[in-house]
């Protein structure tokens, strides 16, 4: 079946929930997952996943689940992409050696809570020392709450316009690019040949077959349809790996076309 082969490369995943880190190596960086859990996802959320699909990708009815954020250790810097809810991070970064003022930046894909929790705890900032990177677009869409969050940040708030066709310069090396859908802001980021591709994907076993399948929490799920489209093309052509807050263990693969309309993602190792 269409779906086997993405179902046997994350069939892994669920026997490795306690690891919670992994390190890539780049020509210039080191990505290292910081995992905050890796799960069984229910199909509740999903938008176009069809009765057919279901039965060939999420038999079960659930699917491999995770939320991740990323360390990026490049020149001399810590660079956090994301800190997701905050509650396994502040571990996580320690066991490689890393205090939160050691944090020089922060590239935010997005604004969701569990992309930004742990930016800051009972009213503290939780990274004295680091810069922080943003879509203004994503910015000027932000609700009460996350505008709050910024605001304690808003001295090392960097607002920057994605790149529409190729990554637009962040910090040093790091490129970022436009993914706008699942929030109007949503920003991939580029470390050498990796993408950190944020929620471009939520439930891998069904997009990756099927990538025309959205989810619920898609602000406009039309949109974040095509920009999932262009962007796996942009990544087959350019044959880079990708890392995402929601793939499972260990949140970081390679991709190639399945011939069908769908992809195979295998994770590294």
């Amino acid at each position: 079946m269409k779906q086997i082969l993405t179902l046997v490369a994350l069939l892994g995943a669920m026997a490795l929930q306690a690891q919670n880190t992994f390190t890539y190596k780049t020509q210039n960086a080191e990505i290292i997952l910081l995992s905050e859990g890796q799960r069984a996802s229910n199909l509740n959320n999903l938008i176009g996943a069809t009765e057919e699909i279901i039965a060939q990708t999420a038999p079960e009815k659930t699917y491999p689940g995770a939320t991740n954020a990323f360390l990026i250790r490049t020149k001399g810097k810590n660079i956090l992409a994301d800190t997701g809810h905050g509650r396994e991070l502040f571990k996580n970064i320690e066991q490689h050696g890393v205090t939160p003022e050691q944090i020089d930046a922060i590239i935010l894909t997005h604004l969701h809570g569990d992309h930004i929790g742990g930016l800051v705890k009972e009213g503290k900032v939780m990274f004295p020392n680091a810069k922080l990177y943003l879509a203004e677009t994503e910015y000027k869409s932000a609700n009460e709450n996350a505008l709050g969050i910024l605001a304690l940040y808003s001295d090392k708030m960097v607002l920057f316009e994605p790149g529409d066709e190729s990554p637009v310069k962040v910090i040093d090396e790091i490129g970022a690019m436009k993914n706008y859908g699942h929030t109007p802001g949503h920003t991939v980021y580029f470390v050498d040949n990796l993408i950190i591709w944020g929620d471009m994907t939520h439930a891998m076993a069904i997009q990756m077959p099927y990538p025309k399948v959205a989810i619920s929490y898609d602000t406009n799920p039309k949109a974040a349809v095509e920009s999932r489209l262009k962007m796996l093309e942009y990544i087959i052509k350019h044959n880079l790996t990708a890392a995402g807050m929601h793939v499972p263990y260990p949140g970081i693969g390679t991709l190639k076309a399945d011939g069908k309309g769908g992809y195979i993602f295998t994770p590294v190792k």
